[in-house]
């Protein structure tokens, strides 16, 4: 007759083990974010509202900033710096803003490398070379995720009201979190930390 398969004596403290790490990327990933928006210097940023659905996370409304353009004086210290940059991959870039007279912030000054002072997104942008006129840059706050019933809602006040107010929070690395929408300097959504 055959022994009784044994359970091995390592599997139950490996299976905690993996769930504790596991928990804790988890809750670094929340912290981190939740860390931005408490302590993140805040930018506001004008947007315009497109309303779609992500099957897997819900409701959400798409968000494009006049600051992802980079035209101009801005542009042309950029490309001084693409040179050696290969083409067909996405480059980072760091793109400086400063407030304007009506408290929106625009971009001045953008760069491939992290700057020593001032406020600055970090995103990313496809290759440049000298031809490139207007450069399209992806922050990674195009999105923000809400139920199903306030997102129709949010979006409809955004379109009756026009243009919205977008606060970013910004983290010391260049990362932004969405924080809060305004219309007519009445704040309309807030992001909760958690």
């Amino acid at each position: 007759m055959a022994e009784p398969a044994r359970a091995k004596p390592f599997v139950v403290p490996a299976a905690v083990a993996a769930t504790a790490v596991l928990c804790a990327i988890l809750a670094w990933m929340i912290e981190s974010r939740a860390q931005i928006l408490r302590e993140g210097a805040e930018i506001v940023l004008m947007s315009e509202p497109i309303d779609p659905r992500d099957l897997l996370r819900g409701h959400y409304v798409v968000l494009t900033y006049p600051a992802q353009q980079i035209t101009g004086d801005v542009l042309a210290g950029l490309t001084a710096e693409a040179g050696m940059r290969e083409p067909g991959r996405d480059v980072p870039v760091y793109v400086t803003f400063e407030a304007g007279p009506d408290g929106h912030h625009r971009p001045v000054a953008a760069s491939l490398t992290k700057p020593d002072e001032g406020i600055f997104l970090r995103g990313t942008a496809p290759y440049l070379d000298g031809r490139t006129v207007t450069l399209f840059v992806d922050y990674g706050i195009g999105r923000f995720y809400t139920n199903e019933h306030r997102a129709p809602e949010l979006e409809a006040r955004m379109r009756a009201g026009g243009l919205t107010e977008i606060v970013i929070a910004v983290g010391a690395d260049g990362t932004g979190q969405i924080k809060a929408f305004r219309q007519a300097g009445e704040t309309i959504v807030t992001e909760p930390l958690y």
